[in-house]
């Protein structure tokens, strides 16, 4: 299960990755809207097997931390304004 959750995670994180740095802020910055998505999708995904449930409830878990993580590390818009993080990325928001 832990190993299935993984391989989710790191699944939405290459989709997440392949964003630009604009839609890459927008989802740090709604966190919550993410999660609830995130995991009700993976849960749809995969419904079906208590082992199914469990990957889609780590990979979400997983994904949640992550978020939480990439939001203090490169910031997040609040009302259209860049919030800097640790790290500025403000030149590639432009």
């Amino acid at each position: 299960m832990l190993a299935s959750g993984i391989a989710v995670c790191l699944g939405v994180l290459i989709i997440f990755w392949k964003c630009s740095w604009k839609i890459r802020m927008w989802i740090l910055s709604h966190p919550i809207f993410v999660d609830i998505s995130v995991f009700t999708l993976l849960t749809l995904i995969h419904w079906g097997t208590f082992t199914g449930v469990m990957a889609a409830t780590i990979g979400a878990l997983m994904i949640s931390v992550i978020l939480a993580a990439g939001k203090y590390a490169f910031g997040h818009t609040a009302k259209g304004k860049y919030m800097r993080g640790m790290w500025d990325i403000s030149e590639k928001l432009k």
